[in-house]
C-alpha cells in the first residue's frame, strides 16, 4: 500500500535512486581517473622536457649575453613599432615571395622538358656537323687573323666598298653562268685537244660566231687590263 502510494505521488523507489547514485559515482570516478591520467601525462612531459628546456634556456642566456649592451629595450620597441607600421608592406612582400615560389616551381617543372629538348637539338646539330664546322671555322679565322698585318686590315677597310661592289658584280647570274661554263670547258680541254690544233683548224673556228664573240670579250678584257696598267704606271710616275 505504501509503495503504491509512493509511486502514485511521483517518488522513485529506493532501488532506482541507488542505481542512479551508483551511475553518478561511476561517472565521477571515471572523470577523476581521466584527470589523474592527464596530470600524470603532463608531469611526465614536463619531466622529459626539463633537460631540453634547460639546454634551450642556457643557450638563449648565452646568446643574449653576447647581445648585452648592443640591443636595448628601446631598440626592441622601435623594431616592434616599425613592424606594426609596415605590416601591410610585409604582407605584400610575403605575397610576392609566394608568387615567386610558385613561379620557380612552375619553371622547375618546365626546365626538365626544355633541357631534354635542348640536349636533343644539340645532339642533332653535332650529328649534322655544325660543331665540327664551327671548330674548323674558328681555325680558319685564326689563320686569317694571323696572316694579315694591321696595315693589311686598314687597306682592306679602305677598299671594302670596292670589294663588295666587285663581289656583287661577280655574283650576277650571267657572270656565274659564264664562269661555270668556262670551268667546264677548261676541264675538257685536255681531252679534246690532246694534240695541238693546226692553224687552218683555228682559222676555221673563227667562222663560228660564238668564237668571234668570245674573242671580242677577251680583247675587251685585255684592253681593260692594259688601260689599268697604264693608269697605275702614271700614278707611280707622279709619286716619284
Amino acid at each position: 500500500m505504501t509503495a503504491t502510494l509512493e509511486s502514485s505521488q511521483g517518488i522513485a523507489p529506493e532501488s532506482v535512486r541507488l542505481t542512479e547514485m551508483a551511475e553518478q559515482l561511476d561517472f565521477i570516478t571515471a572523470e577523476l581517473r581521466e584527470q589523474q591520467r592527464v596530470r600524470e601525462s603532463a608531469t611526465a612531459l614536463v619531466h622529459d622536457l626539463a633537460p631540453v628546456s634547460a639546454a634551450v634556456m642556457s643557450r638563449l642566456t648565452s646568446e643574449l649575453a653576447d647581445l648585452d649592451g648592443a640591443i636595448t629595450l628601446d631598440d626592441v620597441g622601435k623594431l616592434a613599432k616599425t613592424l606594426a607600421l609596415n605590416v601591410n608592406r610585409l604582407n605584400a612582400l610575403l605575397a610576392q615571395l609566394e608568387s615567386m615560389a610558385a613561379l620557380t616551381s612552375a619553371l622547375n617543372e618546365l626546365a626538365g622538358p626544355a633541357m631534354s629538348m635542348a640536349t636533343e637539338k644539340l645532339q642533332e646539330f653535332d650529328n649534322k656537323g655544325y660543331f665540327a664546322f664551327a671548330r674548323q671555322g674558328a681555325a680558319i679565322a685564326d689563320h686569317v687573323v694571323t696572316s694579315f698585318s694591321e696595315d693589311d686590315v686598314k687597306a682592306l677597310g679602305d677598299n671594302v666598298v670596292l670589294i663588295l661592289q666587285t663581289v656583287k658584280e661577280m655574283t650576277q647570274p650571267e657572270v656565274m653562268t659564264m664562269m661555270r661554263r668556262t670551268a667546264i670547258t677548261a676541264q675538257g680541254v685536255d681531252d679534246s685537244y690532246a694534240e695541238p690544233p693546226s692553224t687552218i683548224a683555228l682559222l676555221k673556228q673563227m667562222r663560228d660566231p660564238e668564237v668571234r664573240r668570245g674573242l671580242a670579250r677577251t680583247l675587251n678584257i685585255l684592253r681593260t687590263l692594259g688601260s689599268e696598267t697604264s693608269a697605275n704606271l702614271a700614278i707611280a710616275t707622279k709619286k716619284d
